[in-house]
């Protein structure tokens, strides 16, 4: 029997209307229906692409599937990445706002520790989509005024770049904010191995106060544990810390550097 191609999708604009279709904001929907736009996504950032993550009309998935994949049998276009052995997967998502940042987080979380999609065998890359300023603070590098938590957890285990800004317009309905898109390339050797729950503690510590010397951050943290004084002066002594840089200033492998003596110590930081 000769497989059968499935059917090209109607339109995403069809489909709004005939099926009385609108994005609801409390569920972050924005909804893209330049195809240019997708194509950019595809063509630009995500070449071989095997899994894209959208929510509400999934136009990407159109997009992916009519520019890599317009010959494939439909049995072959559902495959999943993971029946084969060391696969290289590349994740497309065009992301609700609402839910970016813990969605990141967890996914950041899985590959540190080799579940799921990013089990050992898989190498994978992610173009994902984020509010503007959350994106500039994802790829942020030391120094940068938006260096955040979020851009020495991402940077611990990609390169991480900004790929291209999108203005509000492109979106419908039309969001009070800009857009951008992050490319998140995984490392061969990570900077921090196992799990990140030590890493997000001890960047969360320190980025409470990110305006303050590391100093002032480091002397308020032995002060709240005491038994990390320990750690924390062997780690300024190997490190030739300048105490009188700011958190933003530190680089994401010195904040790997703590948390992986914190970590072999089995020492808990103190909340923030």
């Amino acid at each position: 029997m000769i497989p059968r191609k499935l059917p090209p999708l109607p339109p995403i604009r069809d489909l709004i209307r005939v099926y009385g279709l609108s994005a609801d904001q409390k569920f972050s929907q924005n909804f893209i229906l330049d195809k240019n736009v997708t194509g950019i996504l595809i063509f630009k950032e995500a070449a071989n692409i095997s899994s894209a993550q959208e929510t509400g009309l999934h136009n990407l998935t159109q997009a992916t599937q009519a520019t890599l994949a317009p010959d494939l049998t439909p049995q072959e276009q559902f495959q999943s990445p993971l029946d084969n052995q060391n696969a290289t997967i590349r994740l497309l998502g065009n992301l609700p706002f609402g839910i970016a940042s813990p969605l990141l987080i967890q996914w950041l979380k899985m590959m540190a520790l080799r579940q799921g999609i990013f089990q050992a065998q898989n190498q994978v890359s992610m173009t994902l989509m984020f509010q503007k300023e959350v994106a500039e603070g994802i790829a942020a590098p030391p120094s940068h005024p938006q260096r955040s938590r979020m851009s020495v957890m991402a940077q611990a285990l990609c390169n991480v770049k900004m790929a291209y800004r999108l203005p509000a317009s492109v979106f419908v309905p039309r969001p009070r904010v800009d857009a951008a898109v992050v490319h998140f390339e995984q490392k061969a050797e990570p900077l921090m191995p196992g799990s990140l729950e030590k890493l997000e503690d001890v960047a969360r510590f320190y980025f409470n106060k990110r305006r303050k010397t590391m100093g002032h951050n480091t002397a308020r943290m032995v002060k709240a544990a005491p038994h990390v004084k320990p750690i924390v002066d062997e780690w300024i002594a190997e490190g030739g810390w300048d105490m009188n840089m700011r958190t933003q200033e530190v680089s994401t492998e010195q904040f790997c550097a703590l948390a992986r003596k914190l970590d072999q110590a089995q020492i808990k930081i103190p909340l923030p």
